[in-house]
């Protein structure tokens, strides 16, 4: 049976803007087809109400390091879309989503753009099965106090421990692409940052600096993510 619902969980702790997820949430709800069930895994559950249902933080952790969190046994039941809140969603990726579920054990992801320390796992973009992976987070939280300053963050301790993952980029390599590394150019210590992407490309990854709200320049974060807050903040 084709996929036509779709739980969908984004991360926001800490002093990272809640705007961030719920644009990201928004957008996703007007590309696509499927129908979007909206989490949030959150230090600040009052920030969701009205667009996603609050997730606690199973062990309280820093930053990126909450998204271990997502392999707790105590997460709902059922397959995850989970994107990292400085993604851009620029059109329509159902068809990819439901190839992906078809075709993963598991976990998918998209490569890290420059294989991070010799890993290939991202955690940028995960689509995974809940309650598979709960080894994960028992080290993690055997562990969570140790971990906060390891060098390589989440990805790179994560990778190793994860198994089998279907790399998604393998099979559709213009599904997400990232803004420093594959879209932009290095003139020196710039970034020469183009008014146009290729028109296969779904997403736009502003991991690091600069992040989507210093883009407005830039056409299509402007139409995919400053319209997206400014409609938001109207409505």
């Amino acid at each position: 049976m084709a996929t036509e619902s779709l739980n969908f969980v984004t991360v926001c702790t800490d002093r990272y803007p809640m705007a961030y997820a719920a644009i990201l949430t928004e957008r996703l709800k007007q590309l696509s087809g499927l129908s979007i069930e909206p989490y949030c895994l959150t230090d600040r559950p009052a920030e969701t109400e009205g667009w996603a249902t609050p997730l606690p933080q199973f062990v309280k952790a820093d930053g990126w390091w909450n998204k271990v969190n997502l392999f707790s046994p105590d997460m709902p039941a059922g397959t995850w879309l989970y994107l990292d809140l400085d993604i851009v969603l620029v059109k329509n990726f159902d068809d990819e989503i439901r190839w992906v579920i078809e075709h993963m054990d598991t976990l998918a992801a998209v490569s890290d753009p420059i294989t991070w320390m010799d890993e290939k796992f991202s955690s940028s973009m995960m689509v995974f099965k809940a309650h598979q992976h709960t080894h994960v987070f028992d080290a993690f939280k055997a562990q969570s106090a140790e971990l906060k300053d390891r060098a390589g963050g989440d990805q790179v301790w994560m990778g190793p421990k994860l198994g089998e993952v279907l790399y998604i980029d393998e099979t559709f390599p213009s599904l997400k692409r990232n803004l420093k590394f594959h879209i932009a150019q290095k003139k020196g210590n710039t970034l020469d940052l183009p008014l146009t992407i290729p028109p296969d490309v779904k997403m736009v990854d502003c991991t690091g600096e600069p992040k989507p709200h210093q883009l407005e320049q830039l056409p299509y974060i402007k139409a995919n993510w400053h319209d997206v807050l400014a409609a938001m903040q109207q409505a």
